[in-house]
């Protein structure tokens, strides 16, 4: 990918980018939902290292461990959001 074109970006949309996963961290609760996210998914989200460290282990471009990493942890936000919502509708509200 060129990097001239994230850098031709305005400042905000790299920022709201960057940021969106910025200290992204697994749960210990996380686990019965990586067991529901693809293999692929798994592979990346429990690899250990940076973008360059995982490139090299997993044998793949940078930019595919870029997108697979962020596609991994959408689901995983997005799992851990519909965990939440469950959650919320069984405790029973006072009246």
């Amino acid at each position: 990918m060129d990097s001239r074109l994230f850098e031709s970006q305005p400042e905000r949309l790299r920022t709201k980018r960057s940021q969106k996963y910025q200290g992204f961290a697994l749960q210990p609760d996380d686990q019965e939902l990586i067991n529901q996210l693809s293999a692929t998914q798994q592979e990346i989200l429990l690899a250990k290292g940076d973008y360059s460290e995982l490139s090299s282990q997993l044998g793949i471009p940078l930019g595919t461990v870029r997108s697979r990493l962020h596609r991994a942890r959408a689901a995983l936000t997005k799992l851990r959001q519909g965990r939440n919502d469950s959650t919320e509708e069984k405790v029973p509200t006072a009246h």
